[in-house]
């Protein structure tokens, strides 16, 4: 029977890995339609808009002063007065597709996804001169706007063709002009390379440029002047930038403004000393207060003012400070607090891809294609010291996470390899020193449980440090395996029963409150990389379902539950890790589906045979489809629901390209992720115990039948989500710790008592 199942499941995997990359391979050039032939993107009305600026039909202004911190907006005069009694902050994850930079950043928030825009060709947007309007309406066939982007095909065609994500470059524009709204832009952060020759730096206009590469007004030729005082002797001529900000504030809806001097400041600092350095940003500082306080006095009541930091500093890049501060001031609301959005679900965090969605609904608009949220305002009066603090703790999570994880990993892969051949070897380690090696080696793999278990409880302690969150890990490390001694003493079953039962039980009531402790922990996702911001990662997803199995294994084993229960347990625990309100990982709900069911139907000993492994297939999907209805009647605006709504707006071959994402993403961590050594360590393992001519696993089998059961299902838990999920190569190796601990545990325990050869 087990042959069967993983006879089906392997071939399963082996199809679909075969299938699924043909059709999900990179567009070619042929394949590839120009975003200036596509037809421009209408959006809709969005009823549920409820700001004054929809309401009243007011404005919006985005100013960016590039390469600032959220420190930095507190050094400027008019902001820090502006703060203490209004405004809403938050702050941006700045990923594009394949990387971060200014570029891909800024494309990012105005297309329908994360943009992967070249970084070393020029962005050639110019005013519409004689020249270059022929020049654009040659390259396009279309008039030109009074900007343009000269070569917008060549850099949508290598999005398209090269991008992981395929998205749509100029949806903010092309849906507010559709809808009738005037875009303008003004500024630019030009500057000067080493060899002195001048560059053109416009890359802002990314964001607010239509799909075919215009913008409509503006002026971003012949808005600086030359200042010996400041980075490369020019500086943005603020007295110009007033009246042009004046002019096409009268003549438009959305103005976007590029302060570009405290991007020169940061492109210059190399060159300035602390004090000359300090002096030009004083300076800065002082023009950029000026100018905002001059916008804020032109807003009218119901404009939306936004001011953000498009982009960190090199400093703080090089730093991991890789989130950037933005501010939103709806002006006639005079209360202050945080951003929030459905992207990230974090109080005060949120996605370069909600930024142009929030400005459309600003003008009572949407577009279904651009995956962002619109962004909500939660009132909090100590707003900046809770973010200030918060950002504290992420950055010094992100700073020391891989750090931690790789001392984890290659820990217990040493620790099982030294286990495995010490039991390989046993006969050859002297019969007076025997026991205890093999007992300390017990003793060592133990913790490849235990410390899943402490990543995850940490946060609780609420340490705001590197060196604070390595005391308090193996502190709480420690602290469980006591423990565990202290109730199990001599009974190693009973221990890592009690370490799974307890790990599954902290994600169950972790996922139900919306996963505090997994947003924190070093063993899960971060919110500066952006991959997952909420709900189950997909380390601990590997946990969930190999935790959940062996601990209700052992409690059945040893008769502490009965199997009944069990199954109920195991259908709550799928319920909230797969519910979108909360655990919320489509990927886990299959596999958690698949490998829960095949571990009830193996304890009630129940024949899977082909029928049977069609029916966990069908029973998963029809539950995958109830968690989507779910989603999108509820609103809860999840990945699934999200998933769900690019295959209506995409077709049916969206699946084969999200799951054409996922083999790829596996393919490229199994060369780079440390995660994949745990497995090359289970097959050697597996290799020594399983597969070597001795009487271990039938022993195993006979003595532990529920265990074993376990073993089979788990093992179906890794292959599954090895193909669902899009780090599925991290998850199986979690999900493999408590499979192949649980074998050296037992088969050490044998080897001392010499019951095996």
């Amino acid at each position: 029977m087990p042959k069967r199942i993983m006879t089906f499941i392997i071939s399963l995997m082996l199809l679909f890995s075969s299938l699924i990359p043909v059709y999900a391979k990179d567009k070619s050039a042929d394949d590839l339609q120009f975003a200036t032939e596509m037809e421009r993107a209408h959006g809709e009305k969005d009823e549920s808009a409820d700001s004054n600026t929809a309401k009243n039909d007011g404005k919006v202004i985005i100013i960016d002063i590039n390469r600032t911190s959220l420190e930095n907006f507190e050094n400027i005069k008019i902001l820090r007065e502006k703060l203490d009694k209004e405004g809403y902050i938050g702050l941006m994850n700045i990923r594009g597709d394949k990387g971060y930079d200014d570029r891909r950043n800024y494309a990012t928030m105005g297309s329908t996804g994360r943009a992967d825009i070249r970084s070393d060709i020029p962005m050639k947007f110019s005013h519409s001169s004689k020249d270059n309007a022929s020049a654009y309406k040659s390259a396009t066939g279309l008039e030109p706007g009074e900007i343009n982007l000269e070569n917008i095909n060549s850099m949508d065609l290598y999005n398209q063709t090269k991008g992981e994500y395929k998205s749509k470059v100029g949806y903010l524009g092309d849906t507010l002009i559709s809808n009738d709204k005037k875009i303008a832009v003004l500024g630019n952060s030009d500057y000067y390379d080493d060899e002195g020759k001048a560059l053109n730096n416009r890359d802002f206009c990314l964001s607010v440029m239509d799909s075919k590469g215009r913008i409509y007004g503006g002026n971003i030729d012949d808005i600086n002047k030359k200042n010996s005082n400041f980075p490369y002797g020019i500086s943005t001529d603020y007295k110009k930038l007033e009246k042009e900000t004046d002019k096409y504030y009268k003549e438009s809806d959305l103005l976007f403004v590029n302060l570009g001097d405290t991007f020169r400041l940061d492109e210059y600092k190399e060159n300035l000393n602390e004090k000359t350095y300090k002096k030009m940003k004083f300076s800065i500082y002082n023009e950029v207060s000026n100018y905002i306080e001059y916008v804020m006095n032109m807003a009218g009541p119901n404009d939306t003012v936004y001011i953000m930091s498009s982009f960190p500093s090199k400093l703080d890049y090089a730093n991991n400070r890789r989130l950037a501060p933005i501010v939103r001031f709806d002006m006639s609301d005079k209360t202050k607090g945080i951003l929030q959005s459905s992207t990230t679900r974090r109080d005060g965090v949120l996605a370069n891809m909600d930024i142009g969605v929030d400005v459309l609904n600003r003008f009572g608009l949407k577009n279904k294609e651009m995956v962002g949220r619109k962004l909500i305002s939660k009132p909090m009066g100590n707003n900046i010291e809770f973010l200030l603090k918060d950002y504290k703790k992420i950055v010094a999570v992100s700073s020391i996470r891989m750090e931690i994880i790789n001392i984890y990993v290659t820990f217990i892969s040493i620790s099982w390899l030294i286990a495995a051949i010490a039991l390989w070897q046993k006969h050859r380690i002297p019969t007076k020193y025997r026991k205890n090696t093999l007992s300390v080696l017990k003793e060592l793999v133990k913790f490849g449980l235990i410390m899943p278990l402490a990543f995850l409880t940490a946060p609780i302690f609420n340490p705001t440090s590197g060196v604070q969150i390595s005391i308090v890990i193996v502190a709480v490390s420690l602290i469980y395996y006591l423990l565990a001694r202290k109730l199990f003493k001599n009974d190693d079953i009973m221990q890592i029963g009690f370490f799974s039962i307890l790990m599954i039980l902290i994600i169950t009531i972790d996922s139900a409150i919306s996963t505090p402790l997994m947003q924190s922990n070093i063993m899960s996702y971060d919110p500066m990389i952006g991959a997952r911001y909420y709900g189950v990662g997909n380390e601990y997803e590997g946990v969930t379902i190999g935790s959940a199995i062996l601990g209700f294994a052992v409690l059945v084993e040893r008769k502490k539950i009965p199997k009944w229960l069990t199954a109920v347990l195991l259908a709550i625990i799928l319920f909230i890790s797969a519910y979108p309100g909360m655990g919320a990982n489509v990927g886990g709900a299959i596999s958690e589906c698949i490998a829960y069911l095949a571990f009830v139907l193996l304890i009630y000993d129940v024949k899977i045979d082909f029928k049977k492994a069609i029916m966990i297939l069908v029973v998963t999907a029809l539950l995958v489809i109830a968690f989507a209805g779910a989603d999108i009647m509820l609103g809860m605006e999840s990945h699934l629901g999200n998933f769900v709504e690019q295959i209506r707006i995409n077709g049916p071959m969206e699946v084969v390209y999200v799951f054409g994402r996922k083999i790829a993403m596996n393919v490229q961590l199994a060369q780079t992720t440390i995660w994949v050594n745990i497995l090359l360590v289970g097959l050697v393992i597996l290799a020594i115990t399983i597969f070597r001519p001795n009487k271990s696993f039938s022993l195993i089998k006979e003595e532990h039948g529920t265990i074993y059961n376990g073993f089979l299902a788990t093992i179906v838990g890794c292959l599954v989500t090895l193909l669902v999920n899009d780090s599925g190569i991290i998850a199986a190796a979690t999900d493999s710790i408590y499979l192949l601990i649980p074998i050296l545990i037992i088969l050490i325990n044998k080897g001392v008592k010499d019951k095996i050869c």
